[in-house]
Order: C-alpha cells, then sequence, then structure tokens
C-alpha cells in the first residue's frame, strides 16, 4: 500500500509519498489549492507509475479547506481517508519542540496511514453532511438572536421599564408587533387605543385583545421613563426588533427543512426525555459520522465526540482535578448538555434524575452532575441508534 500524506492549508497544501516498504517516494511538495495545482500533485504522482487506484490518501479533517480536494482526488480514484486531528497533534508533541512543520507534517500523516490502529474521522454521507451543515446554522443564528433578545431587555428597561409585566412572552409576536411600532413609553402613551387593539389582536390572532391594549396604554401613560425623549433609543430598539424578527424568520426556515432530513431517527431520539424537536437533529448530525453499531464502546466514542470526557490536569506530586476536556463538537456538547438538564430536573426522568441526585448529594456543582447525566445519555443515545428502540427508563 503507497500513502499519501497531505497537509491542508488555505493557500496551498503540501504532499508527502511513501511506498508500500514505508520509504519516501517525494516529499514537501507543495501545490496550489486550485486545478492548476491539483494537475501538479497528480503529475508528480503519475512520474511514479503508480495508479491512483494502489494510494491511501490521508488529510486531517479541519476547517474546510479539506472538503474540494478530498472530492477530486476521490473522483480520481484515489481512497480517500480523513484523520482526526488529535491524533496528528499528539504524534506531533511527542517530540520535544512539538513545533508544526509543513513538510514534517504530511510526512507523519503519510506514515500514519501505514498504521493499523488508526482510528479514521468519519466523513459523513451527503444527507448528514447536509443536516449538520443546516443544525449548525440554527445554532449560530440562536446564538445570535438569544444575544438581541438579551440586548433589548435593556433597553426596554431605559424606554419602558414597566413593559414586561404586561406580555407572557416579552418575545412573541404580538410583543414585537408592538414594540415595532411603539418602542418606547412615550410613544405607547399617545398611540389611540383602537389601534394598538388592532396591532395586538392581529398579531396574537385574536388571542389578546382591548383590555390588554387598555392595560398597557395606561402602564405607559404612568411609567417612570415616560419623561424620556429619546430618537436615538426609538430607533435602536425597532432596528433590535427587525432584525431579531429576521433571525427568528430564518430559524423558522432551516427547522422546517431540517425536520426532513432522517425523520424516523429524529422521531427515535425524541423517546429520551430532554431530547425533543431542536436538539434531536443537532445530535444525529454530530454522531452519525461516527456511529458505529458494531463498537462496543460506541457511548464513549459519543462522550469523546462532545468533549464531555474527563482530562486530568497533575503536575509533579500535586494530584490535579479531572475537567471537562471540551475538545469534542459544541454543537454536540451545547445540545447534550442541554437535554440532560431538562431529563433530569424537567422531565424527571427516574434514571437520569437518580444520576444527578447522586453526584448533588455529594456536594457537586449544578453543571457537574449535569455533566454526569450527559455522559450517560451518549450511551443512551448509542443503544436507542444501534437497537432502532424507543427509550425506556432503566433504574439503576
Amino acid at each position: 500500500m503507497w500513502t499519501l500524506g497531505i497537509d491542508i492549508a488555505k493557500f496551498k497544501h503540501n504532499a508527502s509519498l511513501l511506498d508500500e516498504s514505508g520509504r519516501v517516494v517525494f516529499k514537501n511538495l507543495f501545490f496550489t489549492n486550485d486545478g492548476v495545482g491539483l494537475e501538479k500533485l497528480l503529475n508528480r504522482i503519475a512520474e511514479t507509475g503508480r495508479s491512483p487506484a494502489g494510494i491511501v490518501a490521508g488529510m486531517e479533517s479541519t476547517g474546510h479547506y479539506w472538503t474540494l480536494l478530498y472530492q477530486h482526488l476521490k473522483q480520481r480514484g484515489f481512497e480517500v481517508q480523513l484523520i482526526n486531528p488529535l491524533i496528528t497533534s499528539a504524534r506531533r508533541n511527542i517530540g520535544i519542540r512539538g513545533g508544526k512543520t509543513d513538510g514534517i507534517e504530511s510526512l507523519q500523516i503519510a506514515k500514519l496511514l501505514r498504521e493499523i490502529d488508526l482510528k479514521k474521522s468519519a466523513l459523513p454521507d451527503a444527507t448528514v453532511a447536509e443536516l449538520r451543515s443546516l443544525t449548525r446554522m440554527r445554532f449560530e443564528l440562536m446564538q445570535d438572536a438569544v444575544a438581541e433578545k438579551i440586548r433589548l431587555i435593556s433597553l426596554l428597561d431605559l424606554a419602558f421599564p414597566e413593559y414586561k409585566d404586561h406580555f407572557t412572552d416579552v418575545f412573541g409576536r404580538a410583543s414585537r408587533e408592538v414594540l415595532h411600532n411603539f418602542p418606547t413609553a412615550e410613544l405607547l402613551a399617545k398611540v389611540d387605543v383602537r389601534r394598538l387593539t388592532g396591532i395586538i389582536s392581529k398579531a396574537s390572532r385574536g388571542r389578546m385583545g382591548r383590555s390588554q391594549a387598555e392595560a398597557l396604554k395606561e402602564a405607559a401613560q404612568n411609567s417612570f421613563a415616560r419623561c424620556l425623549s429619546n430618537q436615538t433609543l426609538e430607533i435602536e430598539i425597532k432596528h433590535l426588533v427587525d432584525r431579531l424578527n429576521l433571525l427568528l424568520k430564518q430559524i423558522d426556515e432551516l427547522e422546517k427543512r431540517i425536520a426532513d432530513y432522517l425523520p424516523d431517527q429524529q422521531k427515535l431520539l425524541q423517546t429520551i426525555p430532554g431530547i425533543g424537536k431542536v436538539w434531536a437533529p443537532t445530535i444525529l448530525a454530530e454522531v452519525m459520522p461516527i456511529f458505529n453499531p458494531e463498537r462496543r464502546d460506541g457511548g464513549s466514542a459519543f462522550v469523546a465526540q462532545a468533549g464531555l470526557d474527563p482530562k486530568m490536569n497533575q503536575s509533579g506530586c500535586s494530584e490535579g482535578k479531572a475537567r471537562m476536556s471540551k475538545r469534542g463538537s459544541k454543537y454536540l456538547r451545547t445540545a447534550l448538555i442541554e437535554a440532560a438538564s431538562v431529563a433530569a430536573n424537567t422531565a424527571k426522568d427516574p434514571m437520569f434524575k437518580a444520576i444527578y441526585d447522586k453526584q448533588i448529594a455529594k456536594n457537586k456543582p449544578h453543571m457537574v452532575a449535569v455533566s454526569h447525566v450527559a455522559n450517560k445519555l451518549c450511551h443512551v443515545i448509542f443503544a436507542v441508534l444501534k437497537n432502532q428502540k424507543a427509550y425506556k427508563p432503566i433504574i439503576t
């Protein structure tokens, strides 16, 4: 087996080729990240007389710059493997210097490909890859929406501090429509109650009406902030609501698309307490690329993928403390932590709650207890996916 190690970069990649005995055929070959660069690599390989079908190429699965090259090499007949960057990083750090050098890096990858016990990063198929892109996009939009909501609350404390008492959901459709038209107490105090009633009734689809409008206007007239006349504040709140509306619309559009991917698997995961419509597709998108039902340590693989595995900090005679490694997918880790918290404290599933209560009884902090639940959740998810059976609580 000939092995081709490729060190990926934004503008230029670097390649090294080893023959079946592990001898260097060529190394430190730089080629640009475009069609011209690809032809340069292929021509150099052609000079060896070796067919692409007899060469295993490998590269780290970091960033996104590997994607196009991966597809091109696959189309040319190479067997291409993605290598977990944690493996190459650990191997690189064995040396005293531990530095990253392009020529050495590609050669190191070529050597790693020859190892029988090499653990590769799995490349998800098109469906899972698309789902992962969509769920990660939604995650980032949700984070942006949370930031805008926090900012809106702080502005309302200046413009109309009593406003929050008049809506169950300050960020609901009716509330956002009111703020879009009348961002401050000063403006709300002057509005005709019939116009305000119409806005509230239409936005809430008839669930709220004149009584809410009258109460809101009266609060605005008596507001501590009514004396504040600030056009900049009015504009800022109006624009912030517009941005929030756009974010929520984009999130809604994404969720409709996401629901079409692996619907049966999503429903299966939703039988597990804490995993609802939001986190089920996110978890699927992050674990399916490494899911192998034959693995005995499949649950542990999910734990590592999420970065929930412990990392010990120890120096000399000092006995360090184990902390969450956080080396894996932040999207999966967030989904599992959120789901675990709901499973133990809201759904109060007997198994997950018992794990949580056991850690709390040991005087562990809330997040430590939740992380133990999340760890168990990984094993449950693996079992559900492996057996294709709905979750049933098991008391241990």
